[in-house]
């Protein structure tokens, strides 16, 4: 996105059913209904939205734009675009959406995402499943689970940084506490530290508190010019820079020199760049995290503590709801739930609008008490990053 786009477009609306272990509902019902609820959301009608974008990973788990188009009676849909980048291409989504919508060839495009990854069937028996394309380096040498495809990004760097899984504790410790304050996630009981280190190995170096969690339910987002935004139902959040997309495979920068470092390490400071900011300037940051491990990585290489001082940082407070950078304030992946990505870009919009999150447990004005407010204090900027670093944006509240 060249500097000519900065601000030029904007989140306008947003929406999410439930995230549940059974949802009971068809993937398409989950869909229409966080999609009508995004429209809604920002004082639109179905008939308004022109474009559609979505995006999956592996087996086809969200509903083809055509089906929608069918599901919300639009009656004139320019644009559709189906991507199969996983959480990798979570903000190049919104890259699309704000590239339909400045070039004028929609005005407002609706980012969806659903999914039943906890309660969906099982493939068929027969089926053929002999691994194809990346997976046919992997599977074949029992690389069938996440936690074994990311397990070796993550040890080189607990053995150069002396990083323990103890270290990681203190993360999902935080990010748990955040979805405590968080009505719609999925994991509110509070954990300590000795929850996470009882909890059992999954693969090494990740135990089961290190690891997401798998969810049904859906979310969208409706993309607008900020010309036409000023005038919707909701404050405007514009989007001040996004780039990415399809940076390496799967996650490891082609110009690393060391198997830790993703593709955040080069994205991050061309977006930065491109968004006339500094880390230092963030309010706030939503960042990818299937596993606590993998989080670390994603919260030093996006530049929000040197390397090897995540944990440290995390430990002192650095980045829960009243620090510096305030970092997954949802609660994440690890407790809110999982839609590869798109949940942070929702909880970004509420931290930036004027009226903030309206789904913490809060019953009057936002005040801060920790008991029950998750609203960050003035946030005027603020991070999304995608799985690896593959795509990010920054996301800024309208003056």
């Amino acid at each position: 996105m060249s500097d000519a786009l900065r601000d030029r477009t904007a989140v306008t609306g947003i929406g999410w059913t439930a995230l549940t272990k059974n949802s009971g509902r068809s993937t398409l019902a989950l869909a229409t209904d966080a999609g009508l609820a995004a429209i809604a959301d920002a004082g639109l009608e179905p008939t308004d939205i022109d474009g559609l974008v979505t995006f999956y990973w592996g087996p086809r788990d969200t509903p083809a734009p055509g089906e929608m188009v069918a599901a919300l009676g639009l009656t004139s849909c320019t644009m559709a675009h189906c991507d199969s980048g996983g959480g990798a291409w979570a903000c190049s989504a919104i890259a699309a959406a704000a590239m339909a919508v400045h070039s004028g060839m929609c005005r407002h495009v609706l980012v969806y995402r659903a999914a039943n990854s906890r309660s969906g069937p099982p493939p068929p028996a027969g089926a053929d499943l002999w691994p194809s394309g990346q997976r046919q380096w992997s599977e074949p040498f029992g690389a069938t689970h996440a936690a074994t495809l990311y397990g070796p990004y993550v040890t080189p760097y607990m053995e150069h940084f002396k990083v323990t899984n103890r270290d990681f504790a203190p993360l999902a410790v935080q990010q748990r506490a955040h979805a405590a304050l968080n009505r719609k996630a999925l994991m509110t009981e509070p954990i300590t530290i000795d929850d996470h280190q009882n909890s059992p190995w999954i693969v090494a170096p990740f135990r089961r508190l290190d690891c997401s969690i798998w969810n049904d339910g859906a979310m969208a987002v409706v993309v607008s010019a900020t010309a036409d935004a000023n005038r919707l139902a909701r404050t405007p959040v514009t989007i001040r820079a996004v780039r990415g997309g399809s940076l390496a495979t799967p996650v490891k920068a082609r110009t690393s020199r060391n198997r830790w470092e993703l593709n955040a390490l080069t994205l991050a400071p061309a977006l930065y760049e491109k968004a006339g900011v500094s880390a230092e300037d963030l309010d706030l940051a939503q960042l990818y995290d299937p596993f606590t491990g993998m989080a670390l990585l994603h919260i030093e290489q996006f530049g929000l503590a040197p390397p090897g001082q995540a944990p440290a940082r995390i430990r002192d407070g650095e980045l829960a709801l009243d620090g510096r950078i305030p970092v997954n304030t949802h609660g994440g992946h690890l407790s809110e739930g999982n839609l590869a990505g798109l949940g942070h870009l929702v909880e970004a919009v509420q931290q930036l609008r004027a009226e903030g999150v309206r789904d913490d447990l809060c019953e009057g004005p936002h005040d801060h008490d920790r008991r029950h407010c998750r609203q960050v204090r003035s946030p005027e900027l603020a991070l999304v990053g995608a799985e690896s670093g593959d795509s990010g944006l920054i996301l800024r509240r309208a003056a």
